[in-house]
């Protein structure tokens, strides 16, 4: 990882500790934002995807290689938004088991930010 990336890491957490209640209870209430699997992003993360998005509204979210499978593409040039994801062991569902020991950041794209692939 970079330092850069590691700077704007430390950064979107201190953004996101200074948050006070009301503050991520309002960004809460803009609404839930969903994975391109269907699956409902998580508060913490939902909360991020808002900090990062400067008014815009992101609805449908995935990472470059899920927008692939798809059937879409990120358009050249788009910047996504960080996530943190729980390194783990999952169950048959998919859910993850136990409490996770190690948190990755990874970019995950809207769907605003991708077109059909032809």
């Amino acid at each position: 990882m970079t330092e850069e990336r590691k700077a704007q890491l430390k950064q979107l957490r201190q953004r996101l500790a200074n948050l006070s209640e009301s503050e991520k209870q309002a960004l809460a209430a803009r609404g839930m934002i969903v994975t391109v699997q269907g699956r409902t992003l998580s508060l913490h993360n939902t909360i991020l995807v808002y900090l990062q998005a400067n008014g815009n509204a992101p609805t449908v979210i995935g990472g470059y290689h899920q927008w692939k499978l798809a059937g879409r593409q990120v358009r050249k040039g788009e910047h996504g938004y960080t996530i943190w994801f729980p390194l783990g062991s999952k169950d048959d569902n998919g859910d993850l088991v136990g409490s996770p020991e190690r948190f990755f950041s990874t970019t995950v794209f809207d769907i605003t930010q991708t077109e059909e692939r032809s």
